[in-house]
């Protein structure tokens, strides 16, 4: 009878062929494959925004074994560039970092508009063929955890033809992002309203404006963009400055135009950008680093003061001619920066314009079917009204996500506190691409996108390889890392008394963002700390993944003397007893000698 070769007998019946044991007597038996083996999972990602882009890519490019599925409720990808498509949208930030750092771009202007960003949005999903994941027209509507199962449920309503089904997965990525969320406000009469109204994250397109007589409610970011841009095309503009607030040069404006301008780049500026890349990279780190001064951040800091200043005299000069839109305008309790910097590239020029009304300390309270109740109780006529008025952003999401007893709707309606703005108390295998108290308020988001996908895809690995069941975050260091983050802010001054989204839109409430530099951050999450996590496994035993005692390693083909150092960078086992024959003093075969019995 010929020998057995280990080629002919699998895995599973080896212990039978060659008798050794599987069980022992606590019932516990050994997993019948080599360890390092991945076991296959299934993620669905909730939108396809620049968070499940870049999660997409990240996942086709370093996780195996995977199905990966983004439900996007809208009708293109890019999330919150499909759906502002108002006059004037662009990017607060410059364009050159609000990119990815393994797509850069050449973009035309320092501060690009929305249709250019959904463009390389667009663009990038072409180019690495991720619109095979993603289904479009795709709304998520409930998601609930079967602990029986270790899954997630979700329940999803396809808007084209109006049917829902349900899917599930081992993970839950929530790429929903925060400014998705939008709602009309309550504002008295405002289903009287006969002429055209319209929101700002939800703009008909085709609207016509120009020689009419238009209102816009809102000092937000696209209340400012909107004013400035649609002031000269309108007949009369009416608004109101409810509040005050810092209106601000753009961002890193040491390198935009005069005064913090906007600008396009020169034809030669681009080809440079194109042609040295060493050159192209300086420049956007010179701007991200001008971005990212945390410094800036602190109460009673020189830069915080001098930046106080720089936009104080911005605004005098501006307003000089009207002293009650300083006055109304100019915050008087608290510094730049409490609230996201609102870049108002052309809004001041705008607001003392001839055929502006601007009404201070005032907010609009009442509509009617020709116009709206001004502040003296008159009626004024107009033809378009445009709500600026933002998002929700309580963290809240807008469908019930509930584990082991637990709605997240509930727990952050109550206190919106996250593990890191990367996972969420009481939900097992779910994570986020930020969330409350993540990095939200420093410079670009998109490289955050991109620490968080990573840190995930390793989590992700890390279940895989050792077949974990539930990676759950520990609720007492969710609540630690809650008391440090609130007492660090009390340095910051997105803890003084402005309105901001950071608040949850709240002027008194906790900022909801890291308590710390960008910089600590991305270190912090650029490894998992799995000690902060409680971990389940599908095993009775937690060592159960390392199965047969065997490595992948070791029957793959990969070099199993890697440790050694590689030969000619290749990782694959080699037969190197040709290369040495030289050296093999026995020439022939020896016996093995036969060993004395007991």
């Amino acid at each position: 009878m010929g020998s057995i070769s280990d080629a002919d007998v699998s895995w599973a019946d080896r212990p039978s062929v060659y008798g050794w044991p599987t069980t022992n007597e606590n019932g516990y038996t050994l997993n019948e494959r080599p360890s390092g083996t991945k076991r296959h999972v299934k993620i669905i990602c909730v939108g396809s925004g620049a968070s499940g882009i870049n999660f997409s890519k990240f996942a086709q490019d370093d996780l195996e074994n995977v199905e990966t599925v983004l439900y996007e409720k809208n009708d293109e990808v890019s999330g919150t560039w499909i759906e502002n498509v108002y006059p004037g949208c662009a990017c607060d930030i410059p364009s050159v970092t609000y990119q990815y750092t393994w797509e850069p771009k050449i973009w035309s202007k320092y501060y690009s508009e929305a249709p250019e960003i959904l463009e390389y949005f667009k663009f990038v999903v072409e180019k690495y063929n991720l619109r095979k994941y993603i289904k479009l027209r795709h709304e998520i509507q409930h998601a609930e955890w079967h602990e029986d199962r270790a899954k997630w449920v979700v329940k999803v309503k396809n808007l084209t033809d109006g049917t829902t089904f349900e899917d599930e997965a081992d993970i839950l990525l929530n790429c929903s992002g925060i400014f998705n969320y939008w709602e009309w406000p309550k504002i008295k009469g405002i289903k009287d309203f006969k002429g055209a109204l319209a929101h700002s994250a939800h703009y008909p397109v085709g609207l016509e404006l120009e020689g009419k007589r238009v209102a816009v409610i809102g000092t937000g970011a696209s209340g400012i963009q909107l004013t400035a841009n649609i002031q000269k095309k309108a007949s009369k503009l009416y608004t109101w400055v409810r509040s005050p607030t810092w209106i601000t040069p753009g961002f890193a404006s040491s390198y935009a135009g005069p005064k913090g301008q906007n600008v396009e780049y020169t034809e030669e500026q681009k080809k440079r950008f194109a042609e040295d890349p060493v050159y192209y990279l300086k420049y956007r780190k010179a701007i991200e680093q001008e971005l990212t001064n945390w410094n800036a951040l602190h109460k009673n800091h020189p830069i915080t003061n001098l930046s106080r200043e720089f936009a104080l005299t911005q605004m005098r000069e501006k307003l000089h001619d009207r002293p009650d839109l300083l006055k109304a305008m100019t915050p008087t309790n608290f510094p730049v920066g409490c609230k996201r910097p609102t870049p108002g590239n052309g809004y001041l020029e705008a607001l003392v314009a001839p055929n502006v009304t601007a009404f201070c300390g005032a907010s609009l309270s009442e509509l009617t079917s020709k116009g709206f109740i001004d502040p003296d109780g008159n009626e004024v006529e107009v033809d378009v009204i445009i709500l600026a008025t933002g998002f929700n952003t309580s963290w809240v999401s807008r469908f019930p996500i509930i584990a082991n007893g637990h709605n997240l709707q509930d727990i952050y309606t109550e206190r919106p506190l996250s593990y890191l703005g990367v996972a969420a108390p009481y939900m097992p295998n779910y994570f986020t691409l930020y969330g409350p108290y993540g990095p939200v308020g420093q410079s670009s988001l998109l490289p955050t996108m991109e620490f968080l996908s990573r840190y995930i895809i390793q989590v992700i690995n890390k279940m895989q390889l050792e077949d974990i069941k539930t990676i759950t975050p520990k609720q007492h260091v969710i609540e630690e890392y809650g008391e440090h983050a609130d007492l660090t802010m009390k340095r910051l001054v997105w803890d003084t008394p402005c309105r901001s989204w950071m608040k949850g839109g709240t002027i008194d409430g906790k900022p909801m963002t890291f308590a710390g530099s960008r910089t600590q951050y991305f270190e912090l999450v650029t490894t998992p700390r799995y000690e902060d996590y409680e971990i389940t496994y599908h095993g009775k035993n937690m060592w159960a993944w390392l199965g047969n005692g065997f490595s992948l390693r070791d029957v793959d083909g990969r070099d199993n003397t890697w440790y050694w150092g590689g030969v000619d960078g290749r990782d694959e086992e080699v037969d190197y007893s040709e290369d040495l024959k030289d050296m093999r003093f026995v020439k022939a075969p020896v016996e093995t000698p036969t060993l004395p019995g007991p």
